[in-house]
């Protein structure tokens, strides 16, 4: 009996020294890396709640990405659009300029070439490409929505009516390519390219009423252009809101996860002082069990 019952404490001992011996070395892990979860097996309820945070900044990492590009795109089509507009006013002063009886011919010729140059200007613009990407192609954004035919002139939408819209946030989604056809056309029979074409022909002609009705035709695109700026600056502003959104929500999220992950490094400590104590007493207690006694010299 007495050699079963040395055989169960000495079991026991060895697995004191086993189980303090893993605490102390998690305790060690958790102060020299200084995070409380090496393991879901620390904490299953803490290692889960940490597994939802960690999901929720990638999420917010990829809004803030996507926040970041359409930002850049968005400035982009900005710029383009203060230059269309910019032509168009100029387009319809140089026009203007040609109404009545009072200009030259020469004058009606240097108005017809403002025209053309106004047109190729627009030409530029409308096919301006951001990173591959034609932003007024709509979803065909691989292809230039306009094409220059052999005479000079532009040729017909080659884009289409759809937009491409990138997710900002949970639920927010932003267009990063717009309807070229609408801007430049909409409902009037003619787009900007004909338009200033048909009025080329009737500034050199001197017909006052076409003129007109080339002015205000322009004037209609101007009204487009102007609306398109107004809502890629609301994009604009949604942007700079939810950046400041964002990043609010991931200083938070990071402090939820620190609370779950990091270590208290006081109670670390402390936590591994005792767990090394407990160490050297299940050690001491085994070398106590293991050392022969007088019975085991008279057996």
């Amino acid at each position: 009996m007495t050699r079963i019952s040395f055989q169960t404490e000495f079991r026991h001992a060895l697995a004191d020294i086993e189980r303090t011996a893993l605490d102390l070395m998690r305790r060690q892990r958790e102060v020299s890396s200084g995070r409380r979860l090496q393991a879901p097996s620390d904490d299953p309820t803490a290692a889960a709640a940490a597994v939802t945070e960690h999901g929720a900044l990638a999420a917010l990492d990829r809004y803030e990405q996507a926040g970041s590009s359409v930002e850049a795109r968005l400035r982009l089509v900005d710029t383009v659009l203060s230059d269309i507009i910019e032509q168009l006013t100029h387009a319809q002063a140089v026009a203007t300029g040609a109404l009545g009886d009072t200009p030259t011919q020469a004058q009606r010729e240097a108005a017809a070439m403002e025209l053309a140059a106004i047109r190729d200007a627009l030409f530029a613009d409308l096919n301006t490409s951001f990173r591959g990407v034609y932003v007024f192609a709509g979803t065909a954004s691989t292809t230039a929505p306009f094409v220059r035919n052999a005479d000079g002139t532009v040729g017909a939408y080659q884009g289409n009516a759809s937009t491409i819209a990138v997710d900002i946030d949970r639920g927010r989604a932003v267009r990063v390519t717009f309807d070229g056809g609408a801007l430049v056309q909409g409902s009037d029979p003619q787009d900007v390219f004909g338009i200033l074409e048909t009025l080329r022909a009737d500034v050199l002609a001197g017909n006052t009423p076409a003129i007109e009705q080339g002015i205000a035709a322009l004037k209609r695109v101007f009204d487009r252009a102007v609306q398109l700026q107004s809502e890629v600056g609301a994009d604009q502003k949604a942007l700079e809101i939810g950046a400041v959104r964002l990043t609010t929500e991931k200083l938070a999220a990071r402090k939820r996860l620190s609370t779950l992950e990091d270590a208290n490094m006081a109670e670390a400590i402390s936590a591994m002082n005792r767990a090394e104590t407990a160490y050297s007493a299940a050690l001491g207690a085994a070398a106590r069990l293991t050392r022969p006694s007088l019975m085991d010299y008279l057996r």
